[in-house]
């Protein structure tokens, strides 16, 4: 039996459990991206009854404007499974070890997303997409507000730093 080896010598970043969860939660927004583009009619009743609590709402707008939705869903599954991609790369790398860039790249990605889409959702009366994204932003601010201090250090401690770098 191989003694358990200390996850925090070989990855002094941040603690691995943490790390994991937004892993996952990047898989889940790589999922979810996935199905909106190769499961179109599952997605479709999926948002159909968040948006209208009645899973074939969509096809009474007609057929253009039905296929119109299924390829802005498509359009949006696409860049939700890059996103995902690419967070998942800043997890791997730079955020697991340690270094502030890593952080900061997640945190502004997910706040930016966060405030453009609910912004979105809010302005055309669809609080039920408001909702979700609170709920998705959750899955990254919960472990971001919890490594914050493994990433920054104590507030007085960099602002200290900061006044002698300036003297």
């Amino acid at each position: 039996m191989k003694p358990r080896q200390d996850t925090s010598r070989r990855h002094p970043g941040v603690k691995l459990f943490w790390w994991k969860w937004m892993v996952a939660s990047s898989w889940g927004v790589i999922a979810t991206g996935i199905a909106m583009v190769i499961l179109p009619d599952v997605m479709n009743r999926f948002f159909s009854l968040l948006f209208f609590s009645a899973t074939d709402h969509y096809p009474s707008f007609g057929e253009a404007a039905s296929g119109y939705i299924t390829f802005a869903h498509g359009l949006v599954g696409s860049v939700m499974a890059g996103w995902g991609v690419a967070l998942l790369g800043v997890l791997y790398g730079p955020f697991r070890s340690g270094s502030r860039e890593g952080w900061l790249a997640v945190a502004y990605s997910v706040a930016l997303w966060f405030t453009l889409d609910t912004s979105v959702s809010l302005i055309n009366g669809l609080w039920q997409n408001a909702l979700l994204n609170l709920v998705i932003a959750e899955l990254y601010v919960i472990p971001l507000v919890a490594t914050f201090k493994r990433f920054f250090g104590k507030p007085e401690a960099a602002a200290t730093q900061s006044r002698k770098k300036s003297q």
